[in-house]
Protein backbone atom coordinates (compact mmCIF):
# COMPACT_ATOMS: atom_id res chain seq x y z
CA UNK A 1 0.00 0.00 0.00
CA UNK A 2 1.43 3.32 -1.04
CA UNK A 3 2.17 5.63 1.80
CA UNK A 4 0.28 8.89 1.88
CA UNK A 5 2.47 11.98 1.68
CA UNK A 6 2.30 13.93 4.88
CA UNK A 7 2.29 17.73 4.67
CA UNK A 8 3.05 19.87 7.61
CA UNK A 9 0.44 22.50 8.49
CA UNK A 10 1.32 26.00 7.38
CA UNK A 11 2.76 28.14 10.12
CA UNK A 12 2.59 31.90 10.19
CA UNK A 13 5.90 33.35 11.34
CA UNK A 14 5.36 35.39 14.49
CA UNK A 15 7.41 37.93 16.39
CA UNK A 16 8.22 35.13 18.87
CA UNK A 17 9.86 33.20 16.02
CA UNK A 18 11.86 36.24 14.99
CA UNK A 19 12.92 36.84 18.60
CA UNK A 20 14.09 33.23 18.97
CA UNK A 21 16.01 33.42 15.67
CA UNK A 22 17.67 36.73 16.59
CA UNK A 23 18.35 35.77 20.22
CA UNK A 24 16.46 38.73 21.67
CA UNK A 25 13.22 39.28 23.56
CA UNK A 26 9.86 39.57 21.84
CA UNK A 27 9.35 43.19 22.99
CA UNK A 28 12.67 44.08 21.35
CA UNK A 29 11.44 42.61 18.07
CA UNK A 30 8.22 44.61 18.40
CA UNK A 31 10.12 47.84 19.05
CA UNK A 32 12.39 47.28 16.02
CA UNK A 33 9.72 46.20 13.55
CA UNK A 34 7.42 49.04 14.59
CA UNK A 35 10.35 51.47 14.27
CA UNK A 36 10.02 52.73 17.84
CA UNK A 37 12.73 55.36 17.96
CA UNK A 38 11.75 56.39 21.48
CA UNK A 39 13.20 53.11 22.78
CA UNK A 40 16.98 52.77 22.96
CA UNK A 41 18.12 49.69 21.02
CA UNK A 42 21.71 49.02 19.97
CA UNK A 43 22.38 49.32 16.25
CA UNK A 44 23.73 45.77 15.95
CA UNK A 45 20.66 44.40 17.75
CA UNK A 46 18.35 46.32 15.45
CA UNK A 47 20.23 44.98 12.41
CA UNK A 48 20.08 41.40 13.73
CA UNK A 49 16.31 41.60 14.24
CA UNK A 50 15.76 42.96 10.72
CA UNK A 51 17.98 40.26 9.23
CA UNK A 52 16.06 37.55 11.12
CA UNK A 53 12.71 38.96 10.00
CA UNK A 54 13.91 38.90 6.40
CA UNK A 55 15.37 35.40 6.70
CA UNK A 56 12.11 34.04 8.11
CA UNK A 57 9.99 36.02 5.62
CA UNK A 58 8.09 37.62 8.51
CA UNK A 59 4.88 39.35 7.39
CA UNK A 60 3.43 41.78 9.94
CA UNK A 61 -0.22 41.43 10.88
CA UNK A 62 -1.43 44.86 9.89
CA UNK A 63 -4.87 44.37 11.40
CA UNK A 64 -3.37 43.56 14.79
CA UNK A 65 -0.92 46.43 14.49
CA UNK A 66 -3.75 48.83 13.71
CA UNK A 67 -5.68 47.71 16.78
CA UNK A 68 -2.65 48.02 19.06
CA UNK A 69 -1.40 51.36 17.75
CA UNK A 70 -4.68 52.90 16.57
CA UNK A 71 -2.85 53.50 13.29
CA UNK A 72 -4.24 52.71 9.84
CA UNK A 73 -2.22 51.18 7.04
CA UNK A 74 -4.71 52.09 4.32
CA UNK A 75 -4.51 55.00 1.86
CA UNK A 76 -7.58 56.12 -0.07
CA UNK A 77 -7.33 57.50 -3.61
CA UNK A 78 -10.35 59.56 -4.61
CA UNK A 79 -10.28 59.52 -8.41
CA UNK A 80 -12.44 61.60 -10.72
CA UNK A 81 -12.59 60.09 -14.25
CA UNK A 82 -9.06 58.82 -13.71
CA UNK A 83 -9.15 55.06 -14.05
CA UNK A 84 -10.71 55.26 -17.52
CA UNK A 85 -7.94 57.45 -18.91
CA UNK A 86 -5.30 55.75 -21.09
CA UNK A 87 -2.33 57.40 -19.37
CA UNK A 88 -3.41 59.51 -16.39
CA UNK A 89 -4.34 56.24 -14.68
CA UNK A 90 -0.61 55.76 -14.11
CA UNK A 91 -1.04 58.19 -11.21
CA UNK A 92 -2.72 55.38 -9.24
CA UNK A 93 0.15 53.02 -10.11
CA UNK A 94 2.63 55.57 -8.76
CA UNK A 95 0.66 55.98 -5.52
CA UNK A 96 0.55 52.21 -5.07
CA UNK A 97 4.30 51.88 -5.56
CA UNK A 98 4.99 54.54 -2.93
CA UNK A 99 2.63 53.33 -0.21
CA UNK A 100 3.14 49.60 -0.70
CA UNK A 101 6.87 50.08 -0.26
CA UNK A 102 6.03 51.49 3.19
CA UNK A 103 3.70 48.59 4.06
CA UNK A 104 0.38 50.30 3.23
CA UNK A 105 -2.44 49.23 0.95
CA UNK A 106 -4.23 51.49 -1.50
CA UNK A 107 -7.99 51.67 -2.11
CA UNK A 108 -9.39 53.60 -5.08
CA UNK A 109 -12.80 55.27 -5.06
CA UNK A 110 -13.92 56.44 -8.52
CA UNK A 111 -16.39 59.30 -8.10
CA UNK A 112 -17.41 59.71 -11.75
CA UNK A 113 -20.99 58.80 -12.65
CA UNK A 114 -22.10 58.48 -9.03
CA UNK A 115 -25.22 60.31 -7.90
CA UNK A 116 -23.53 61.79 -4.82
CA UNK A 117 -20.06 62.39 -6.26
CA UNK A 118 -18.69 59.45 -4.30
CA UNK A 119 -19.53 60.99 -0.92
CA UNK A 120 -21.00 57.81 0.58
CA UNK A 121 -18.13 55.62 -0.62
CA UNK A 122 -15.49 58.00 0.72
CA UNK A 123 -17.32 58.39 4.05
CA UNK A 124 -17.44 54.61 4.37
CA UNK A 125 -13.72 54.40 3.61
CA UNK A 126 -12.89 57.03 6.23
CA UNK A 127 -15.09 55.35 8.84
CA UNK A 128 -13.10 52.15 8.37
CA UNK A 129 -9.93 54.09 8.98
CA UNK A 130 -7.42 55.49 6.50
CA UNK A 131 -3.97 56.98 7.02
CA UNK A 132 -4.76 59.64 4.44
CA UNK A 133 -6.54 60.59 1.23
CA UNK A 134 -5.20 61.47 -2.21
CA UNK A 135 -7.42 63.35 -4.65
CA UNK A 136 -6.50 62.76 -8.31
CA UNK A 137 -7.87 63.96 -11.65
CA UNK A 138 -6.96 63.38 -15.32
CA UNK A 139 -5.96 67.02 -15.78
CA UNK A 140 -5.05 69.94 -13.52
CA UNK A 141 -8.38 71.33 -12.34
CA UNK A 142 -10.25 72.23 -9.16
CA UNK A 143 -11.84 69.36 -7.25
CA UNK A 144 -14.27 69.58 -4.35
CA UNK A 145 -13.17 67.55 -1.32
CA UNK A 146 -15.73 65.33 0.37
CA UNK A 147 -17.15 67.05 3.44
CA UNK A 148 -16.59 65.67 6.90
CA UNK A 149 -13.02 64.41 6.38
CA UNK A 150 -11.17 67.64 7.13
CA UNK A 151 -9.03 66.03 9.84
CA UNK A 152 -7.61 63.34 7.53
CA UNK A 153 -4.17 64.06 5.96
CA UNK A 154 -4.79 64.91 2.31
CA UNK A 155 -2.71 65.39 -0.85
CA UNK A 156 -3.94 66.64 -4.23
CA UNK A 157 -2.26 65.26 -7.35
CA UNK A 158 -2.91 66.71 -10.82
CA UNK A 159 -5.68 68.81 -9.30
CA UNK A 160 -6.27 71.66 -6.83
CA UNK A 161 -8.44 72.30 -3.79
CA UNK A 162 -11.17 74.87 -4.51
CA UNK A 163 -10.65 78.61 -4.08
CA UNK A 164 -6.88 78.26 -3.76
CA UNK A 165 -7.13 76.70 -0.30
CA UNK A 166 -3.70 75.77 1.12
CA UNK A 167 -2.89 72.11 0.54
CA UNK A 168 -0.10 69.72 -0.41
CA UNK A 169 -0.38 69.64 -4.21
CA UNK A 170 1.62 67.63 -6.78
CA UNK A 171 1.60 68.88 -10.38
CA UNK A 172 3.48 68.34 -13.61
CA UNK A 173 5.83 71.22 -14.43
CA UNK A 174 3.78 72.34 -17.44
CA UNK A 175 5.82 75.54 -17.73
CA UNK A 176 9.10 73.64 -18.03
CA UNK A 177 7.59 71.22 -20.54
CA UNK A 178 6.20 74.05 -22.66
CA UNK A 179 9.56 75.80 -22.57
CA UNK A 180 11.55 72.72 -23.55
CA UNK A 181 9.48 71.71 -26.57
CA UNK A 182 9.34 75.30 -27.84
CA UNK A 183 13.08 75.73 -27.30
CA UNK A 184 13.65 72.64 -29.46
CA UNK A 185 11.54 74.19 -32.23
CA UNK A 186 13.52 77.42 -32.13
CA UNK A 187 16.83 75.56 -31.87
CA UNK A 188 15.94 73.72 -35.09
CA UNK A 189 15.94 77.12 -36.82
CA UNK A 190 12.24 77.99 -36.89
CA UNK A 191 11.28 81.64 -36.52
CA UNK A 192 7.90 81.53 -38.31
CA UNK A 193 5.98 79.62 -35.64
CA UNK A 194 2.31 79.50 -34.58
CA UNK A 195 0.90 78.35 -31.23
CA UNK A 196 -2.30 76.27 -31.15
CA UNK A 197 -3.49 76.10 -27.56
CA UNK A 198 -6.26 74.45 -25.62
CA UNK A 199 -8.81 76.53 -23.69
CA UNK A 200 -7.31 79.90 -22.84
CA UNK A 201 -8.41 79.72 -19.21
CA UNK A 202 -7.04 76.20 -18.71
CA UNK A 203 -4.16 75.93 -16.20
CA UNK A 204 -2.07 73.58 -18.35
CA UNK A 205 -2.56 75.73 -21.44
CA UNK A 206 -1.55 78.90 -19.60
CA UNK A 207 1.60 77.30 -18.19
CA UNK A 208 2.63 75.74 -21.51
CA UNK A 209 2.08 79.08 -23.27
CA UNK A 210 4.13 80.83 -20.58
CA UNK A 211 6.97 78.39 -21.19
CA UNK A 212 6.63 78.91 -24.94
CA UNK A 213 6.88 82.69 -24.46
CA UNK A 214 10.06 82.37 -22.42
CA UNK A 215 11.66 80.10 -25.02
CA UNK A 216 10.68 82.59 -27.75
CA UNK A 217 12.27 85.45 -25.81
CA UNK A 218 15.45 83.40 -25.38
CA UNK A 219 15.47 82.88 -29.16
CA UNK A 220 15.19 86.63 -29.75
CA UNK A 221 11.49 86.60 -30.73
CA UNK A 222 8.77 88.81 -29.30
CA UNK A 223 5.92 86.81 -27.84
CA UNK A 224 3.37 89.25 -29.27
CA UNK A 225 4.77 88.61 -32.76
CA UNK A 226 3.84 84.91 -32.58
CA UNK A 227 0.32 84.13 -33.87
CA UNK A 228 -1.80 82.33 -31.27
CA UNK A 229 -5.16 80.56 -31.46
CA UNK A 230 -7.05 78.85 -28.64
CA UNK A 231 -9.50 75.99 -28.95
CA UNK A 232 -10.11 72.69 -27.22
CA UNK A 233 -7.79 69.73 -26.69
CA UNK A 234 -9.60 67.68 -29.35
CA UNK A 235 -8.46 66.47 -32.78
CA UNK A 236 -11.12 68.51 -34.57
CA UNK A 237 -10.02 71.71 -32.87
CA UNK A 238 -6.41 71.11 -33.89
CA UNK A 239 -7.55 70.53 -37.46
CA UNK A 240 -9.66 73.71 -37.62
CA UNK A 241 -6.99 75.94 -36.07
CA UNK A 242 -4.23 74.51 -38.25
CA UNK A 243 -6.32 75.13 -41.39
CA UNK A 244 -6.43 78.83 -40.45
CA UNK A 245 -2.64 78.99 -40.46
CA UNK A 246 -1.75 76.55 -43.22
CA UNK A 247 -4.19 77.55 -45.96
CA UNK A 248 -2.28 80.72 -46.87
CA UNK A 249 1.41 81.49 -46.32
CA UNK A 250 1.85 78.73 -43.72
CA UNK A 251 4.36 78.98 -40.87
CA UNK A 252 7.21 76.51 -40.80
CA UNK A 253 6.21 75.05 -37.41
CA UNK A 254 3.08 74.53 -35.32
CA UNK A 255 3.36 74.12 -31.54
CA UNK A 256 0.18 72.39 -30.41
CA UNK A 257 -1.47 72.32 -27.00
CA UNK A 258 -1.51 68.52 -26.82
CA UNK A 259 -0.99 65.43 -28.97
CA UNK A 260 -4.63 65.21 -30.09
CA UNK A 261 -4.49 68.75 -31.44
CA UNK A 262 -1.20 67.87 -33.14
CA UNK A 263 -2.92 64.92 -34.83
CA UNK A 264 -5.58 67.31 -36.13
CA UNK A 265 -2.84 69.64 -37.38
CA UNK A 266 -1.19 66.73 -39.21
CA UNK A 267 -4.51 65.91 -40.87
CA UNK A 268 -4.94 69.54 -41.93
CA UNK A 269 -1.43 69.66 -43.41
CA UNK A 270 -1.99 66.44 -45.36
CA UNK A 271 -5.35 67.68 -46.70
CA UNK A 272 -3.53 70.72 -48.12
CA UNK A 273 -0.78 68.65 -49.66
CA UNK A 274 1.83 69.75 -47.14
CA UNK A 275 4.40 67.28 -45.83
CA UNK A 276 5.52 67.00 -42.24
CA UNK A 277 8.26 67.82 -41.40
CA UNK A 278 9.51 68.83 -44.89
CA UNK A 279 6.97 71.67 -45.30
CA UNK A 280 5.81 72.18 -41.72
CA UNK A 281 7.06 70.79 -38.40
CA UNK A 282 4.39 69.87 -35.86
CA UNK A 283 4.93 69.19 -32.14
CA UNK A 284 2.51 68.16 -29.41
CA UNK A 285 2.36 67.66 -25.65
CA UNK A 286 1.46 64.68 -23.38
CA UNK A 287 3.20 61.79 -25.20
CA UNK A 288 -0.14 60.00 -25.20
CA UNK A 289 0.42 56.21 -25.41
CA UNK A 290 -0.55 54.47 -28.66
CA UNK A 291 -0.92 57.84 -30.34
CA UNK A 292 2.13 60.08 -30.31
CA UNK A 293 4.60 57.37 -31.30
CA UNK A 294 2.21 55.71 -33.77
CA UNK A 295 1.64 58.70 -36.05
CA UNK A 296 3.33 59.15 -39.42
CA UNK A 297 5.63 60.84 -38.77
CA UNK A 298 5.87 60.09 -35.01
CA UNK A 299 5.19 63.19 -32.93
CA UNK A 300 7.84 65.20 -31.16
CA UNK A 301 6.20 65.91 -27.81
CA UNK A 302 6.57 66.15 -24.03
CA UNK A 303 5.81 63.27 -21.66
CA UNK A 304 3.66 64.00 -18.64
CA UNK A 305 5.15 62.29 -15.55
CA UNK A 306 1.91 60.79 -14.23
CA UNK A 307 3.48 57.79 -12.53
CA UNK A 308 6.14 59.89 -10.80
CA UNK A 309 3.45 62.37 -9.73
CA UNK A 310 1.52 59.55 -8.07
CA UNK A 311 4.66 58.24 -6.40
CA UNK A 312 5.52 61.69 -5.05
CA UNK A 313 1.95 62.18 -3.81
CA UNK A 314 2.06 58.87 -1.91
CA UNK A 315 5.45 59.71 -0.44
CA UNK A 316 4.30 63.15 0.70
CA UNK A 317 1.13 61.73 2.24
CA UNK A 318 3.14 59.36 4.43
CA UNK A 319 5.70 62.01 5.38
CA UNK A 320 5.96 63.26 8.95
CA UNK A 321 4.90 66.80 8.02
CA UNK A 322 2.26 68.03 5.60
CA UNK A 323 3.24 71.63 4.88
CA UNK A 324 1.00 73.16 2.18
CA UNK A 325 2.66 73.96 -1.12
CA UNK A 326 3.03 72.96 -4.76
CA UNK A 327 5.47 70.22 -5.71
CA UNK A 328 6.33 70.33 -9.43
CA UNK A 329 7.47 67.17 -11.23
CA UNK A 330 9.64 67.71 -14.36
CA UNK A 331 8.30 66.74 -17.79
CA UNK A 332 10.46 64.91 -20.33
CA UNK A 333 11.01 66.28 -23.85
CA UNK A 334 10.60 63.44 -26.38
CA UNK A 335 12.24 64.16 -29.78
CA UNK A 336 10.79 62.38 -32.81
CA UNK A 337 10.73 62.96 -36.55
CA UNK A 338 7.82 65.45 -36.82
CA UNK A 339 10.31 68.25 -36.04
CA UNK A 340 13.05 69.14 -38.50
CA UNK A 341 14.96 72.11 -39.90
CA UNK A 342 12.58 74.56 -41.66
CA UNK A 343 12.11 74.26 -45.40
CA UNK A 344 13.64 77.65 -46.23
CA UNK A 345 16.66 77.33 -43.95
CA UNK A 346 20.00 77.69 -45.73
CA UNK A 347 21.72 74.43 -46.46
CA UNK A 348 24.49 73.68 -44.00
CA UNK A 349 27.99 74.36 -45.25
CA UNK A 350 29.80 71.21 -46.39
CA UNK A 351 32.22 69.80 -43.89
CA UNK A 352 35.86 70.58 -44.72
CA UNK A 353 37.81 67.70 -46.21
CA UNK A 354 40.13 66.05 -43.73
CA UNK A 355 43.73 67.22 -43.88
CA UNK A 356 46.15 64.80 -45.55
CA UNK A 357 49.88 64.62 -45.35
CA UNK A 358 51.64 65.64 -48.56
CA UNK A 359 52.95 62.71 -50.57
CA UNK A 360 56.70 62.42 -50.86
CA UNK A 361 57.88 62.05 -54.47
CA UNK A 362 59.01 58.58 -55.33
Amino acid sequence: MASRKQTEPSHRVTMKDVARHAGVSQPTVSFVLNDRRDVSIAADTRARVLESAKALNFQPNRAAQSLRSNRSYTVGVIADRLVSQPYAGHIVLGVQQAVQEAGYVCFVVETAQTSDGGTAAVANLVQQGVAGLIYAAPGPEDVTPVSGVEGVPTVFVNCFPPDGAPAVTVLADEFQGGHDVAAAVFAAGHTDVAFLGGPEDDYACRERKRGFDEAAAEAGLRADAVPVRYGTYQVGSGYDLAMEFLADDPPTALVCGNDRMAVGALMAAQSLGLRCPEDVSIVGFDDQPDLADQMHPPLTTVALPHQQMGFDAGTLLLAETHDPGRHLVPCEYVPRSSLATPRDAPAPAPAPAPATDPQEPE
